[in-house]
């Protein structure tokens, strides 16, 4: 089945390509979760703090749909 992946901040810096434009495209199996997509792309979970899934905020555990959008947000910092 066919996503979207959106990712913002410093995840940006392996995927500069990606922005709210142009998501990334991916396959993935059926009964996918967003943690696969998160080992997929080759993220740490630390390195994730909020998932929106088509504009919903969702936990790692979610099932994917087929032509679904996840945006993936880095925690915010500073002082």
């Amino acid at each position: 089945m066919k996503i979207y992946v959106k990712v913002f901040a410093y995840l940006r810096q392996k995927y500069p390509h990606v922005n709210d434009l142009n998501p990334l495209e991916l396959d993935v199996d059926e009964n996918a979760t967003v943690e696969d997509v998160i080992k997929k792309l080759d993220f740490k979970p630390e390195e994730i703090h909020l998932i929106l899934l088509n504009g919903k905020k969702v936990s790692k555990s979610e099932l994917l749909e087929d032509n679904c959008t996840i945006s993936l947000f880095p925690p915010i910092g500073g002082g």
